[in-house]
């Protein structure tokens, strides 16, 4: 089993107060107020406990399509500055696992929030499955730039 390890950072300044935009974030069985849908995202459900805070658990991805969901944690809590997330995908057709870890900070500047979210894939996939590996990584990095820019869109016009 090849392991590598992918990671970016998406950073958008947002005219919105940091309070507003961790609420947003940490929310999750709100985010179809502000995130719509996606060929990779439907939803997140089954969130325990609620209110969420550090160790909160969720079903995330397509809750509602067999196969398309995955189960996460809440690994960090720290209003309204950050918000950490980790989640394990299976990916049944490459016989791949990633682990997914997100970190959000949320950081004030003159009356906008710089938002930066770090995003950490550990991927473990056959070694002949690893020329696909940019197909893995293109998901994700589309995904990412779709949440960041309807985070921004959403806390500018309802701030």
């Amino acid at each position: 089993m090849a392991r590598s390890q992918w990671h970016r950072f998406y950073v958008s300044s947002i005219a919105a107060a940091p309070e507003l935009l961790f609420k947003l974030l940490s929310d999750l069985p709100n985010y179809p107020s502000w995130l719509p849908g996606s060929s990779q995202y439907g939803g997140t459900t089954d969130v325990e406990p609620y209110p969420v805070r550090r160790g909160s658990r969720y079903r995330d991805g397509k809750p509602d399509d067999p196969g398309k969901d995955w189960w996460g944690t809440v690994t960090g809590f720290q209003p309204p500055g950050s918000v950490d997330f980790h989640h394990t995908i299976h990916v049944r057709q490459l016989r791949a696992t990633i682990d997914v870890h997100i970190h959000y900070s949320l950081e004030t500047d003159d009356g906008t929030t710089t938002v930066t979210r770090w995003l950490v894939l550990d991927i473990a996939l056959p070694i002949f499955f690893r020329p696909l590996r940019p197909l893995v990584t293109r998901g994700f990095e589309k995904e990412n730039v779709r949440t960041m820019a309807a985070l921004k869109a959403y806390a500018e016009a309802n701030r």
